[in-house]
């Protein structure tokens, strides 16, 4: 009987195992980031009000007001924002109206500070990557911790750089 040639993790070249564990690491991110930007407003969408119990995650999402392909701003809270589905496709999909909501919601000054963020060009190293992905599951913890003690009402978090 023969047998087939089986290929290894550690028999793959150096570099596909490193990019395979960026790409987790931004998975990682991802999902922390999210939690804590609707944590932040008590599972509450920032712009219709409506209130989601922690079970219904599918209802609530985090929108990014520049696009998440931009690493400069893709895991920084003032990008973010905790809207539902119904919210998230309507200022999703007309980007004047976003800006027009964010700058509300932001200020000019704040919005001007993450517009020149957005245009900086972001490159992470696997280290960073790790020490962003540390920092953010703190602050989850810690935002965990004051909800368990009574805190209602919005959390800050804070950006990792």
């Amino acid at each position: 009987m023969a047998h087939s040639k089986r290929t290894s993790i550690t028999s793959m070249p150096r570099l596909k195992t490193k990019a395979r564990s960026r790409k987790r690491l931004r998975q990682l991110l991802d999902e922390v980031f999210s939690k804590l930007v609707r944590e932040r407003v008590n599972w509450t969408c920032e712009h219709s009000g409506r209130y989601f119990p922690q079970g219904e995650r599918q209802g609530l999402h985090c929108s990014h007001l520049f696009s998440r392909r931009h690493l400069a701003t893709r895991w920084h809270p003032d990008n973010a924002f905790a809207h539902s589905y119904r919210s998230h496709q309507e200022l999703g999909g007309n980007p004047v109206l976003f800006e027009r909501w964010a700058r509300d919601q932001l200020g000019e000054g704040l919005l001007q500070i993450l517009e020149d963020r957005y245009i900086g060009v972001a490159k992470y190293t696997t280290r960073e990557l790790e020490d962003m992905l540390d920092h953010y599951n703190k602050e989850y913890a810690r935002m965990l911790k004051l909800r368990a003690d009574g805190e209602i009402r919005r959390i800050e978090f804070l950006a990792f750089d």
